[in-house]
């Protein structure tokens, strides 16, 4: 023993603070004695000192510790900024079309629409759009993986960063879908709704129209509420998993199946919610304002690639290879390099 402590104290101060980082000591008097946690000087006490509670007056407070505070939500920061990037460009991409139109065109006042009916149109576009923001990082891991033939190589970094924040994206994505959900339900309420449901009325009656049912519009109706009310559900079960608590008393297999499989599902569903939103809308020229696509269009891009490439890399000859390379398997000509590379 007497000869480990010698070594330790002829190994010089900053190469024990690299091997081990130092604990903060404490006498048996610890108890009678405040603040010890803080010390005059800016000794580095490694980062398991910000892990644990200190005790300080505002006097004590040192001017290290306040430029080594820890980071903000780190992982949120990208997501909420994607999130607040899409947002703010499909409002006005909607505020051009549903009110500046009508007011610049036929002198129409729909300004009242921006609080509800525009922002609404902002809502689920933003949520499908985060959605597949969480598994088109999957799927360009899949291809890098299929071209390099081995998982042994690191992906680029921003494939990293974008893979380590894929859980805010979804939780964002559902809490989007779930104010979506909330903005629809608050239709009736509205004032202008029931001024437009006593026009309607009158119109019907003027036209002398005993029974105003559409079959092709109630049924539009029906399905695509249900079909959005079951991809909101399948949102809440996700984000609900995600939560550590839960996550960690599923096993790997079980989350990988409810986050990987059940979450296609959702984006599928959300993808169909859309789709029979517009029914015949997709023939409709009233529907190209300014020669611009409407929002349901715009929405359906990006999900649609993301499920038409992922049907792709299901197909035997392409999911085959991406099991065996996940199991440990590599190519001939990877193994190849790395013999070469170790001659050398």
């Amino acid at each position: 023993m007497d000869d480990i402590r010698i070594n330790v104290q002829q190994t010089p101060a900053a190469d024990i603070e690299d091997l081990w980082p130092q604990e903060e000591r404490r006498s048996n008097d610890s108890n009678n004695t405040k603040n010890l946690d803080i010390q005059p000087d800016c000794v580095d006490k490694g980062p398991s000192r910000f892990n644990r509670a200190a005790y300080f007056d505002v006097f004590e407070w040192n001017s290290c510790d306040y430029k080594r505070k820890p980071a903000l939500f780190p992982k949120w920061h990208l997501p909420v900024k994607v999130a607040a990037t899409l947002s703010l460009s499909v409002f006005m991409y909607t505020f051009i079309r549903e009110v500046l139109h009508p007011y610049l065109m036929r002198s129409r006042n729909d300004f009242y629409r921006i609080p509800i009916l525009v922002v609404n149109k902002v809502l689920p576009v933003v949520s499908i759009t985060l959605l597949t923001l969480v598994y088109l990082p999957g799927l360009f891991a899949s291809v890098l993986q299929l071209y390099k033939g081995t998982k042994y190589q690191r992906f680029p970094r921003w494939l990293d960063s974008w893979m380590l924040t894929r859980k805010q994206f979804g939780l964002l994505s559902f809490f989007y879908g779930a104010m979506h959900a909330l903005y629809s339900l608050s239709y009736p309420m509205r004032r202008s709704y029931r001024y437009r449901l006593l026009n309607w009325a009158y119109q019907q009656v003027k036209e002398q129209r005993e029974n105003a049912w559409i079959e092709h519009d109630v049924w539009r109706m029906e399905i695509y509420v249900c079909v959005g009310i079951l991809a909101l559900a399948i949102l809440a079960v996700l984000a609900v998993v995600s939560i550590p608590s839960i996550s960690s008393a599923l096993s790997w297999r079980e989350f990988h199946f409810i986050q990987s499989k059940m979450g296609y599902l959702a984006l599928l569903l959300g993808t169909g919610h859309a789709l029979v939103f517009a029914w015949d809308k997709w023939v409709d020229v009233n529907q190209f304002i300014w020669y611009t696509p409407p929002t349901f269009m715009v929405a359906i891009v990006l999900p649609t690639i993301v499920l038409l490439c992922k049907c792709v890399l299901l197909l035997p000859c392409f999911d085959n290879r991406i099991q065996m390379i996940r199991g440990g398997w590599e190519s001939k000509q990877e193994m190849a390099n790395k013999s070469v590379m170790s001659h050398v």
